[in-house]
């Protein structure tokens, strides 16, 4: 098992990535609601909404905390994509976000609704570029690990197995 250290390290780095970055912004009091909706596959466009809700719903949640964020993944592949937000007084605006980038859907959303993006915090961004550094470095590690396991195992079967 990982130690705590490394595993609070990880987590240090996981929440400064949620807190900092493009899409953390505070939703102003008009926002009631959000709810996305999406094919689980993303094949016909799909791609798009399914990033906004992996990488940029977490940081709004995190922001906005008493907002209710509602998202449907449907296992029909195609169909729409769409982001409905809900106003004041009953209103409702729909985002179409089938072929659109997940950034875009951030910017229409923040048109819409009038939030403001959130400043930069400079002691979270020095430790998501950590977390992300170290886990490029992992992930680099794993890939030669793998190579070389692989490498030893076809020496193994080339030579029968007999060892000298």
């Amino acid at each position: 098992m990982t130690g705590a250290i490394a595993r609070m390290r990880t987590m240090r780095g996981k929440l400064a990535l949620v807190r900092n970055g493009f899409g953390a912004a505070i939703m102003p009091p008009e926002v009631k609601r959000l709810a996305l909706t999406y094919a689980a596959k993303i094949n016909e466009g799909h791609m798009g909404p399914r990033k906004f809700w992996r990488l940029y719903l977490p940081r709004l949640k995190y922001h906005n905390p008493d907002l209710p964020i509602e998202v449907e993944q449907r296992h029909e592949i195609g169909g729409p994509a769409t982001l409905t937000v809900e106003f004041a007084g009953d209103k409702k605006e729909v985002i179409d976000c089938q072929h659109i980038h997940e950034n875009d859907i951030v910017k229409q959303l923040f048109e819409m609704t009038r939030a403001k993006q959130l400043p930069i915090n400079e002691a979270d961004s020095l430790l998501a570029n950590e977390y992300l550094q170290e886990r490029d470095r992992l992930r680099r590690a794993t890939i030669t690990k793998e190579a070389k396991r692989a490498a030893k195992k076809e020496e193994e079967r080339v030579g029968g197995g007999m060892t000298a």
